[in-house]
Parts: structure tokens; C-alpha cells; sequence
């Protein structure tokens, strides 16, 4: 396919190279930007539109024609055109990395509870992950799934360029787990509570009684209630109002040395030494330091 716009530049070779513009000018052919190059040869420049023209006018004739080459938008297209299988590869090339990032092509399990990966990727396929599958928007149910597996501490999904990661941590083989729920260190106020694995019972703010169950050693997958080793912390608070013997800096170091932190503390003479009052802090955990 040839354009008709622009122009194409000729160079033509021939003893009598002086007679091509006058063959030209009797065809109705513009001439442009004609130059002589050496003694038989001469350049010059016509309408695209007229490029055939040109060719049989000096075809069979004395007149060799060397080179033929698009002008401006001409040049540009023939450019383009020689172009076009790097520009489609590279276009090809584009899609092909717009689609590995939004489809699982490959799945990798990694990390000390790899020798899981057979039951991983059951748990995967369940909720509809597997290869050339979209990416998953929102991993923390199959996360859950993952960390209910015996002696699974950590999980981490991630996906990138198409691979999508699961590196799973177990627990160490000589570290003795916990079973049961987690339970309040004290009567008070839940000030922090974290759960990496299990079903919290309470909220921060809530009060709550010693030995009370605060973390479920349960979680919900769907519908289905599954048992697991919970893994979880809270922090509780309470007043405290005790009297200690000794000075006042006595019944201080004393109540610092039974309850730890006391926030807002103050004493007062009391019989048999010092009221202490003020806020201190408890805190329990089930198979998390």
C-alpha cells in the first residue's frame, strides 16, 4: 500500500540527467527540491500522488533510478510501517504484563510451613484461587483458613507480576502450645486486645471479670465453626487502693513491686502506713509473647 501524500524524493543516474526535469514538466509533473549530485546525477523531489508516474516515465529509458525515499508524512508512514512488527510485539508485550498482574499464573508457598502446600492450595481452590484465576481483592478469609492449620503462627499472601506468594511460619517444634481460650488476667477495663488467631469475645472499653473468656478458641469459615490453637493478647485495667507498710516511698517501691505500672498514683497516711491508689495494667497471652 502506498501513501498518496506527502512527497518521495528520487536520485537518478544518467548522461543525460539534464533532460529528466524537462520529460517531468511535459508530464504535469511539480518538481521540488531538485539538486545536482554529481556530474550524471541529479535529486529531486515530487507528490506522492505522482511517484508511478515518475517510475514510468523513466522506466526503459536511459535513466537509472538509485534510490527512492519518502519526505515528511511519507517518510514518516514508511517508518512506521517498517516498524510495525516491533510495534505490535511491543504492544503484545504490554498486554501480556496488564494481564500477569490481574491472573494468577503461578502460586508459591514458602516459609518454614511450606510442606503445607498441598493442603494450601486446597484451601486456595476452595475460594476460587488457582492458576489463571483472578488475583485475590481481599486474602483475610483464606489468611484465617491458612492459620487455622496446626501449629501455623504467620501468613502472608501477596501477589506480583502474576506469581501470587503464600509464605507461611510454623511454630517451632520444641515450643509446647496452649490449648483453651484466652481469659482475663483481672476485674477491669479492656484497654488492648489482639487476636492473630481465635474469635475475640470482648472489645476495648469493655468491662470484664477475672477468668472471664475474652478470646474464643473457635473461628467461623463461612458457616462452618472450626477449633483452633488461639493465638492472641489483651491488656486489662483496674484501680487499685491498697495500703502498704513502711514510709511513703516504702508503700510506693511496694505497690510498684506487686503491680508493675500504676498510672496516676497517690498516697495518703493510712493506719499501719500508706493508702496507695491510682491505675495499673495486667496483661495475658495464649501462644504470643
Amino acid at each position: 500500500m502506498k501513501m498518496n501524500f506527502g512527497k518521495v524524493a528520487f536520485t537518478v543516474t544518467s548522461l543525460s540527467c539534464g533532460r529528466v526535469m524537462d520529460k517531468l514538466a511535459k508530464e504535469g509533473i511539480a518538481v521540488f527540491s531538485v539538486r545536482k549530485r554529481g556530474k550524471n546525477t541529479i535529486s529531486f523531489c515530487v507528490a506522492a500522488k505522482d511517484r508511478e508516474k515518475v517510475f514510468a516515465i523513466l522506466r526503459g529509458s536511459c535513466y537509472n533510478i538509485d534510490k527512492v525515499r519518502g519526505r515528511g508524512l511519507n517518510l514518516f508512514y514508511e517508518k512506521c510501517k517498517n516498524a510495525m512488527g516491533l510495534l505490535l510485539g511491543a504492544l503484545l508485550f504490554c498486554l501480556i504484563v496488564l494481564y500477569s498482574e490481574t491472573r494468577v499464573l503461578k502460586i508459591d508457598v514458602v516459609g518454614s510451613g511450606a510442606y503445607f502446600e498441598p493442603r494450601i492450595l486446597e484451601l486456595l481452590e476452595e475460594s476460587g484461587v488457582k492458576r489463571f484465576s483472578r488475583v485475590p481483592a481481599d486474602c483475610a478469609a483464606i489468611s484465617s483458613s491458612i492459620l487455622a492449620l496446626p501449629r501455623v503462627s504467620y501468613c502472608s499472601i501477596g501477589a506480583k507480576g502474576g506469581v501470587l506468594t503464600v509464605e507461611v511460619r510454623v511454630s517451632e517444634e520444641s515450643e509446647t502450645a496452649l490449648s483453651g481460650p484466652l481469659r482475663s488476667p483481672a476485674t477491669g477495663t479492656v484497654e488492648e486486645i489482639f487476636v492473630l488467631r481465635g474469635t475475640a469475645a470482648v472489645k476495648v472499653g469493655d468491662e470484664v471479670e477475672e477468668g472471664q473468656v475474652l478470646v474464643e478458641n473457635f473461628s467461623l469459615f463461612g458457616e462452618e465453626k472450626r477449633e483452633v490453637l488461639v493465638i492472641a493478647r489483651v491488656t486489662v485495667s483496674f484501680p487499685v487502693s491498697e495500703t502498704f507498710e513502711g514510709s511513703e516511698e516504702q508503700a510506693k517501691l511496694s505497690a510498684y513491686l506487686k503491680y508493675g505500672t500504676i498510672e496516676g498514683i497517690k498516697t495518703e497516711a493510712a493506719e499501719g502506713g500508706f493508702l496507695v491508689t491510682g491505675k495499673a495494667y495486667q496483661r495475658a497471652a495464649v501462644n504470643l509473647s
